[in-house]
């Protein structure tokens, strides 16, 4: 299954997963004040460190300097 993922996908499933992960953290961290903890949390993330280090992958940014960056 997940060989005919990435074949139709051209992304691996744990790519796109994590992905989608990075685009709803992202979204609660603009429009919501839960904490970076909170929301690694929720996204099902082992630790806050590993939410970060996946985060900081797909958005280029730490989850804090992105908050900072979209709730002037």
């Amino acid at each position: 299954m997940a060989a005919k993922f990435k074949k139709e996908s051209g992304t691996t499933l744990t790519d796109f997963i994590l992905k989608e992960k990075v685009e709803e953290a992202k979204r609660l961290l603009r429009y919501t004040d839960k904490t970076t903890t909170a929301i690694a949390a929720y996204l099902g993330f082992s630790s806050q460190s590993h939410f970060t280090k996946v985060f900081q992958k797909y958005a280029e940014k730490t989850p804090t300097e992105y908050r900072k960056l979209h709730n002037k």
